[in-house]
């Protein structure tokens, strides 16, 4: 039995010190191996960005709307509505981006939720792929349990793979491990992506892009090649199509019909893309079913007398090319500006919002990315 031990530490040895520093840096980073609940129960300022388990990030939106006291306002959608922040609200607020992927997520996501946590204003961020069947042809709908089940504690072994892969190429030092074990002036970031990118998410729920606005204040260019090479391809969200999917009404109607059976008056809004990559899907000829979008939706939306915003062109709302994080990412000045047409054009979020006050956080801000500190 000793002889058989013996064998068994000298083959596992190699294995212990290969994953060993692997394992220290998903722990001390919070990269995995750590709860947040406590730090959603609580009120500390918090920067939460996974490198690898971006997974996570669906729990946290979920966990927060369980826990945390009822919002009056959400921003529901994907990635293209977390540009919203509580500093443009005078009612409660929080941003659940990052939680919805398409159109059929939306309904049981706040199914998942407590109706008692129903917020009075939902602003919905259609994605105009949503309506793209060769994008998503809508045969899948995820379960109610999907967001809440989200969290992964563990880390897989492909992201074992991919941190020894990181480490081999010196992508993180010792500075790393400190940092997350360290609140940094009062902020608790979580997560390789907080610590090393300075990006995440804050607590209200929105989105700060750290070392992505840091390069695009330091250049004179915009470079959209990213979302050009898209669309060369005709993939990755940018799938070809000549019509809309209609299918996708019939499940926008569904939660436009939930939403007013739970009194929560919605705001739709479809999100901009960059000039340049509007220009681009424009010359392709091959976007036919960006036309349907919103004449088939506006009839969804003023069947219950709710709100829908074609915010596509940057222009109609006084925004450019140099305030977009990238092709289809709008920045906070971006956002700011939207709402500002949005109350200004008789939306609802006016009762939300103070007009004059957001007039004055545009002439105030941080940067032409960023509104707001933190």
């Amino acid at each position: 039995m000793k002889s058989f031990l013996i064998k068994v530490f000298w083959f596992s040895l190699p294995i212990v010190i290969s994953l060993g520093p692997v394992f220290a840096l998903l722990k001390f980073t919070g990269e995995n191996y750590t709860s947040i609940d406590t730090l959603i129960k609580g009120d500390d300022k918090y920067l939460i960005g996974y490198a690898y388990s971006h997974e996570n990030y669906r729990y946290l939106k979920w966990k927060t709307l369980i826990e945390k006291e009822r919002k009056d306002v959400w921003a529901l959608g994907s990635s293209r509505v977390l540009q919203f922040r509580k500093e443009m609200f005078e009612r409660s607020f929080y941003n659940t981006g990052f939680t919805i992927v398409s159109i059929n997520d939306f309904l049981p996501f706040v199914q998942g939720i407590p109706s008692d946590k129903y917020p009075e204003v939902l602003i919905m961020c259609l994605d105009h792929w949503m309506f793209n069947e060769n994008w998503n042809n809508l045969k899948r709908t995820e379960p109610s349990s999907f967001w809440e089940n989200s969290f992964s504690f563990s880390a897989s072994g492909a992201i074992y793979q991919l941190v020894l892969s990181d480490l081999a190429k010196k992508k993180y030092g010792l500075s790393v491990f400190r940092e997350g074990l360290n609140s940094s002036d009062g902020l608790r970031k979580v997560g390789l992506h907080a610590i090393v990118n300075n990006e995440g998410f804050r607590r209200d729920g929105s989105m700060y892009y750290g070392s992505q606005i840091e390069s695009l204040q330091a250049s004179d260019t915009r470079d959209f090649s990213g979302s050009f090479y898209r669309i060369k391809n005709g993939g990755s969200k940018f799938e070809y199509a000549d019509a809309v999917n209609a299918e996708a009404f019939v499940k926008l109607e569904e939660f436009l019909q939930f939403c007013t059976e739970n009194d929560i008056y919605v705001v739709g809004f479809m999100p901009p893309f960059a000039d340049a990559v509007n220009k681009k899907m424009a010359e392709t000829g091959k976007y036919g079913y960006l036309k349907g979008i919103y004449p088939g939706a506006s009839e969804c939306f003023a069947k219950h007398e709710f709100e829908l915003w074609d915010l596509s062109n940057l222009g109609e709302y006084g925004s450019n090319d140099f305030e977009v994080i990238d092709g289809f990412h709008g920045g906070e000045l971006t956002y700011l500006k939207m709402l500002m047409h949005m109350v200004q054009n008789g939306s609802r979020l006016g009762e939300a919002t103070d007009l004059e006050k957001l007039k004055r956080d545009a002439s105030n801000r941080v940067n032409d990315y960023v509104v707001y500190d933190y």
